[in-house]
């Protein structure tokens, strides 16, 4: 347990200069959310955003030569890569807590209610009960996201590198997260029926980040397995 949190904090000191980044990717998501009108899309943009800061430990390790630098402490590979999904997964649990906050945020200052998906149009929620159910499964939705992201690119970047993959691996994830919220923006808004599995959601709506978390670390651990079998066989 010792080397682990050790190769976390060598991550933590890795992606420093990633990290001083993300304040302003905080205000960025906050004032785009605010001024469309749409807070949900801080929720979201904030979480997204997370997964650019978390690939920064390894542009920063293969821009400084990291890998031989881990390869000369009391480390196992194992150790390694385990310290860098935890690093995600810690990001990507603190990442969530803000975009909560900083979505009731938006919220506040663009006097409008979370189901609001831009000026000029109704709002999908409307009731307490609705806005509530709309919050939560933008978290829960969000960290499932990135944890799918970060399934996708780590086991990549140990495979090829980061220079090489970044953009054909991210590029994608990126352009799904835009064609969702295009796809949210061309909802008619007041469109959101109380069914009976809506209802049941509104009351039992902690059951919504709950099945985001569960989600998210499956796809943590799925993607943990697979990367650990490339590096423990990677040459260095």
């Amino acid at each position: 347990m010792t080397t682990v949190v050790g190769a976390i904090r060598l991550d933590y000191l890795s992606g420093r200069s990633y990290l001083r980044l993300y304040p302003l990717f905080f205000l960025l998501a906050l004032l785009v959310g605010t001024v469309a009108k749409m807070p949900v899309f801080t929720i979201l943009l904030v979480v997204i955003l997370g997964v650019f800061i978390a690939g920064g430990v390894f542009a920063n390790q293969e821009k400084n030569h990291g890998e031989r630098l881990y390869g000369t402490l009391p480390l196992r590979r194992r150790d390694i890569v385990l310290g860098r999904y935890l690093y995600a997964l810690i990001l990507g649990t603190i990442a969530s807590v803000i975009a909560w906050a900083f979505g009731l945020l938006a919220s506040r200052l663009a006097g409008v209610d979370m189901g609001q998906l831009g000026p000029r149009r109704s709002s999908l929620g409307g009731t307490p009960g609705l806005n509530s159910l709309i919050m939560w499964f933008a978290i829960g939705a969000a960290f499932a996201y990135f944890c799918f992201a970060v399934a996708i690119a780590f086991p990549i970047y140990y495979q090829f590198g980061f220079a090489r993959s970044y953009m054909f691996t991210m590029l994608p994830l990126y352009l799904v997260f835009l064609l969702g919220v295009l796809i949210t923006r061309a909802i008619n808004p007041g469109s959101l029926d109380v069914t009976d599995t809506i209802q049941f959601f509104i009351d039992h709506v902690y059951l919504l980040p709950i099945i985001g978390v569960v989600l998210g670390l499956l796809f943590w651990a799925v993607s943990w397995t697979i990367a650990h079998r490339i590096y423990v066989h990677k040459e260095i």
